[in-house]
């Protein structure tokens, strides 16, 4: 359980601190799930769960489809239906919020 928490996080990007003010935890007890020196109590397991987009199962018990794919889903959808130019368009924005994005975390 605890590495497949701990590979997600480093997927998505946040330090241990960063993850553990998101799920409202102190960076310690964190630390010790990630660790398996501590199991989580099911309201910080969901947290994760949520902030992760992991499903339950997969975090407990492993297996084969690690992530709720609702965005995957979503995205998959926007793009059967869009053309090419709004999907370059799209690209373009989306590049432009990547640049800007370091900026305002800085500001947080």
């Amino acid at each position: 359980m605890s590495n497949r928490i701990k590979e997600r996080r480093r997927q998505l990007g946040y330090t241990q601190e960063q993850f553990a003010e998101i799920i409202s935890i102190s960076a310690s007890s964190y630390t010790k799930i990630e660790n398996a020196f501590q199991r989580p109590s099911l309201e910080t397991l969901i947290l994760i769960s949520e902030r992760l987009q992991l499903s339950l199962d997969y975090i407990v018990f492993g297996g084969n489809k690690p992530q709720k794919d609702i965005e995957g889903e979503i995205l998959q959808a926007a793009i059967d239906f869009a053309d090419r130019q709004k999907l370059l368009h799209a690209r373009d924005v989306l590049n432009k919020l990547l640049k800007i994005k370091p900026s305002y975390e800085n500001k947080i």
